[in-house]
């Protein structure tokens, strides 16, 4: 059966796939992957608005580094190693924080949603709850 299915109606159901595999099973590279895919959707959508833009501007002024390191090494670093392969050039391991990872794409993702139609997706509250309850340090930023 055939089905038409928007990019934003895709994205969504992404972010909320993610934030279940995150909180009921912390199978965070599925939940990083998702939720990535979901961010990139929304944020292309909403282009120097989206909370990747904003957050490599903002790094990139902070730390003095140019927005490609900041970009590469630190805002998308866990996503793409695990999308991709770049054959010798690649590292076949990473050292990763995978639950921080996977919230901060997450989070991104819910933001960007938030900024195209100040919605949330049907797991957003869930998720917020458990992010008071369980990170409120991150909870508090």
């Amino acid at each position: 059966m055939e089905y038409t299915l928007s990019k934003l109606d895709a994205a969504v159901d992404q972010l909320d796939w993610a934030i279940r595999l995150f909180l009921d099973n912390k199978a965070y590279v599925p939940a990083i992957t998702l939720a990535g895919a979901a961010e990139e959707i929304l944020g292309e959508m909403l282009g120097s608005d989206s909370a990747f833009a904003q957050l490599k501007q903002r790094i990139s002024a902070m730390s003095g580094l140019p927005e490609k390191v900041v970009t590469q090494l630190h805002l998308n670093r866990s996503k793409n190693w695990l999308k991709h392969w770049q054959g010798l050039r690649d590292e076949e391991t990473i050292d990763l924080e995978l639950e921080t990872e996977a919230i901060q794409y997450i989070v991104r993702a819910v933001a960007n949603l938030a900024g195209h139609d100040r919605s949330l997706p049907s797991e957003g509250p869930r998720f917020f709850s458990w992010l008071r309850a369980n990170r409120a340090e991150l909870y508090a930023l």
